[in-house]
């Protein structure tokens, strides 16, 4: 017996070693990759956004037995399905692929959201899919680092918590959450959380807690697009005896906590968005639509530019936006040389002004209370400018 585990365990580290040696290779955009056995699967990509999903495997392969360890064992249904669907709709807007590994394992048998002694409980088989699995996301989060400097990591899973929320993890508890924007924005809490990278480097310069449920925050744009989500403006934090998820190994690993320049958070999505195909598929569109914004808003303001298709923003430059004055009292004049739409949203995320507009405009925003509002342009679906602005009595 001892014998037999010797000669598996020199098979993995020959295996692991060819790995290593494959993922210098040149990865085509959109082409799939697996692992041993098709357990672990990679989907190249030419974005600076990396999805994974380590739950919604199916595969109960008997060379490997149902894990003894650990204390979670369910399946997060339907989220390589919803994976899937995201990155389509993310190509269909942009022509460009996001990275994405899966794991087809079942729970039962590899938990990829855990350490390796936890995730795996000893067997060599599992732990070969496992390292399969950190090891692609390693490979795409090194890829980005060597094209973008810097990107977005999302692990993705599936919650059955009563309440139909999105539940947005970055590294802090429930408790944490509940602290005063000050204190979370403080050094401490920063260097808790998995977009420590994003808080110091963010184009908007917004504060840690702006980012985590302010204006500009995940949470704040899902909820733009009516999927209610936690932390954000309208639901800042979970309240005491709330069930909550804030994160896992992956987020740990892959994000920014400790160091690097990829952001990771956790999203658990609930089961209205999962579980009927024709609302898995709108929120997939949904969600492409938000991750794409968030690149845009908060690392890449002309991402758009790169896009693979590029259609019907060739034109669009940056540099010859301009907007004034800010802080306006009743009038803001807009210059922009395309035909783009603008939206401004208040400080609750609502939508409150918009319109399609061309060359420069005289916007009257008188109706408008005095406060901080999100100024966006955007063209079919795409945001490409965003910027503060302040309205004064």
């Amino acid at each position: 017996m001892k014998q037999n585990r010797f000669i598996v365990r020199i098979a993995i580290f020959i295996f692991l070693l060819t790995g290593l040696a494959a993922s210098s290779q040149a990865y085509i955009p959109g082409t799939s990759y697996f692992g041993r056995n098709d357990y672990i699967e990679y989907i190249a990509g030419n974005l600076p956004l990396i999805i994974s999903v380590p739950h919604g495997g199916a595969l109960t392969p008997s060379e490997i037995p149902d894990r003894t360890c650990g204390d979670e064992t369910v399946t997060d249904s339907y989220t390589i399905d919803l994976g899937r669907e995201i990155s389509e709709a993310i190509h269909d807007i942009t022509g460009c692929y996001p990275h994405v590994i899966i794991c087809n394992l079942k729970r039962t048998k590899l938990d990829a959201n855990r350490d390796l002694a936890e995730a795996a409980c000893g067997n060599p088989w599992a732990e070969i899919a496992w390292n399969e699995f950190q090891q692609y996301i390693d490979t795409a989060s090194y890829i980005i680092t060597q094209e973008s400097g810097k990107g977005l990591f999302i692990d993705l899973h599936g919650h059955g918590h009563a309440i139909q929320r999105l539940e947005l993890g970055y590294l802090l508890s429930a408790t944490q959450l509940r602290y005063s924007d000050y204190t979370l924005s403080t050094t401490t809490y920063v260097n808790y959380s998995s977009i420590h990278n994003l808080v110091n480097n963010n184009v908007t310069n917004l504060s840690h807690s702006e980012l985590l449920r302010g204006m500009g925050s995940l949470g704040t744009l899902f909820a733009i697009k009516a999927y209610p989500s936690v932390p954000s403006i309208d639901d800042p934090f979970p309240l005491v005896g709330e069930t909550y998820f804030g994160g896992g190994y992956n987020t740990e690993r892959h994000g920014s906590k400790t160091e690097g320049t990829i952001d990771g958070i956790q999203i658990e999505c609930n089961q209205d968005v999962r579980f009927v195909s024709t609302a898995r598929k709108e929120f997939a569109i949904k969600t492409a639509e938000v991750f794409l914004n968030y690149l845009t808003m908060h690392y890449f303001p002309q991402l758009a530019d790169t896009y693979c298709n590029n259609v019907g923003i060739e034109d669009f430059n940056l540099s010859q936006t301009k907007l004034f004055p800010n802080p306006f009292n009743k009038t803001l004049i807009i210059q922009n040389p395309i035909q783009t739409d603008l939206q401004i949203y208040n400080s609750q995320g609502s939508l409150v002004f918009s319109k399609r507009i061309s060359s420069e405009e005289n916007l009257d925003l008188s109706h408008l209370k005095q406060g901080i509002y999100l100024f966006t342009i955007s063209s079919n679906g795409k945001i490409l400018y965003t910027e503060k602005i302040i309205k004064e009595l």
